[in-house]
């Protein structure tokens, strides 16, 4: 028995992909996967290896069905390591495939809250969707509200995994065999995708995802996030408030309802900006379909299998990294990205950093539709991977998040300018987060965890300053005596602020202070 037998536990899917792959003349990867081997032979010299046609593979992806559908459309959003043109192909992958039985659908829905007459008054036997992962229904509750109800495919999580296991074999040969694919950390990618479907099947998770959004959204009334209801609500089925709207897509309709498009781009601007920078916790796929503007003039945002996460230093670099692009910081754009990403050995930082220069003076005098200041970060990130610096998944898809925002919000307002509204909303963000009170915060934390080290100066400066009195005043033992008399000074300007930061978090004139003190501890001890 052969390594593949032995790692692979459905054989039988494994050569319907293989065989999948050679019909759709992609030889190529059969050949650079060493899998030519497991056609018959006949077909093995009539399978091509010149570089596939992108629709081929989009083909390809649609007949492999569900998970190689969804495993097209991240595809879609990596332009930093996918050629564009395969892009543009697998952004068109249909995940629309014929609907299942209605009767099937109500014996899940039963089996996981309930009887259908108990909790719905009205249940539409025609599914309003039919996706890949589930179907969608419209209906009512008892208690009067509109809804929508999900219902997950049935059988579907056993065939994304059987699929998953063989598309992590299929990136682990890869890496084996090229420095390539071992470069843009493939295995990597494909655990992050296994997440990905992982979280999308399960719609206990999506309504957590409109729950988290929909609270950090509630400062801003005019962002619509659908209600969930938790108690109508599992990992198989998902039961969420009927909004209606009209796609973003449909300027004709948006016109007749007056809607006041330049204050939808400075609400998307100001909704997009805040779920990335601000929460870390963004709608990762905000397409047309996705994007409606009710009659009042509100943004509503609906299905949320697919968000992103950042952490809090990535998003303030990243919002750092938006203020030097619009400030024209060569030097300091380049550094951010690299902190951000892996540099590899051979990496070409000095081509890269002409990239970044030659981009940020394009967009000086570039009109919004040709470049911007998200398509101008987005185009630095895709430029990095092929200079060697890689960056991870989930930044690229925020670069791609925004953009295509940027995208909705020029077809509702072809006319916008976005710079200035990106800089302010991204300056008032990284300002609320590094407020006094926020920085004190993050010092006290910082002070409970040193505490002891802390505690102890008292006695580390006594014991400072009876050394310093009993040395003599060479030249080099003055220096001593200086650079311990300076470590003194440090020591007390951190105590005082200690102080003031604990004693009087609610005063912003003394908080201000203990800042103060703080940032000369630090100039001092950076001398």
């Amino acid at each position: 028995m052969g390594r593949i037998e032995k790692d692979i536990n459905d054989i039988k899917r494994f050569d319907e992909i293989v065989h999948i792959l050679a019909d759709e003349e992609l030889g190529i990867i059969l050949d650079e996967l060493d899998l030519k081997h497991r056609l018959p032979f006949s077909k093995r010299f009539s399978t091509r290896d010149k570089k596939p046609k992108p629709e081929r593979l989009r083909e390809a992806f649609e007949e492999l069905g569900p998970t190689f559908v969804k495993l097209g459309q991240i595809m879609a959003q990596r332009p930093d390591i996918v050629p564009r043109r395969y892009i543009e192909e697998l952004e068109a992958l249909e995940d629309s495939v014929p609907p299942f039985d209605t009767e099937k659908a109500v014996e899940i829905i039963e089996e996981e809250i309930g009887l259908i007459d108990e909790h719905f008054s009205e249940f539409d036997d025609e599914p309003m969707a039919a996706a890949s992962i589930a179907q969608v229904y419209s209906a009512r509750l008892v208690s009067g509200e509109e809804v929508v109800v999900k219902v997950r495919r049935p059988g579907i999580k056993e065939k994304v995994q059987r699929d998953l296991d063989i598309i992590e074999f299929l990136a682990k040969r890869g890496e084996s065999m090229s420095e390539d694919l071992r470069n843009v950390q493939l295995v990597d990618l494909v655990k992050e995708f296994d997440k990905w479907i992982n979280e999308e099947m399960d719609l206990n998770r999506e309504g957590r995802n409109a729950q988290v959004i929909r609270e950090n959204m509630s400062d801003n009334e005019r962002v619509r996030i659908p209600k969930v209801y938790d108690e109508y609500t599992s990992e198989r089925v998902l039961v969420m408030e009927k909004v209606s709207g009209v796609k973003c897509t449909e300027t004709d309709k948006l016109e007749e309802l007056h809607i006041d498009t330049a204050e939808i781009t400075r609400l998307g601007i100001k909704m997009g900006l805040n779920q990335v920078i601000r929460d870390g916790f963004f709608h990762a796929d905000p397409h047309p379909s996705n994007f409606f503007i009710d009659e009042d003039g509100n943004i509503i945002l609906i299905d949320f299998g697919m968000v992103g996460k950042l952490t809090k230093s990535t998003r303030e670099k990243l919002g750092i990294l938006f203020l030097h692009i619009a400030n024209e910081d060569i030097d300091s754009a380049f550094e951010v990205i690299k902190d951000l990403g892996h540099v590899a050995p051979d990496a070409e930082e000095e081509a890269f950093k002409q990239d970044i220069e030659e981009m940020i003076l394009t967009l000086r005098n570039a009109r919004v539709k040709d470049h911007s200041l998200t398509k101008t970060m987005f185009k630095m990130i895709v430029r990095a991977s092929q200079r060697g610096v890689y960056l991870p998944t989930n930044l690229v898809l925020t670069g791609k998040t925004l953009v295509t925002i940027e995208g909705i919000l020029l077809t509702i307002n072809p006319e916008a300018q976005f710079t200035e509204d990106y800089k302010n909303q991204v300056e008032k963000i990284l300002k609320e987060q590094n407020s006094p009170k926020q920085l004190a915060k993050t010092f006290m934390i910082d002070f409970y965890q040193n505490k002891e080290t802390l505690t102890k100066a008292p006695s580390k400066i006594s014991q400072l300053m009876e050394n310093a009195g009993k040395q003599q005043q060479q030249p080099q033992q003055q220096a001593q005596y200086s650079e311990k008399h300076e470590e003194i000074v440090v020591t007390g300007l951190i105590l005082s602020a200690v102080f003031l930061f604990s004693q009087t978090l609610p005063t912003d004139t003394l908080q201000l202070m203990g800042a103060g003190l703080l940032m000369v501890a630090v100039w001092l001890f950076a001398r």
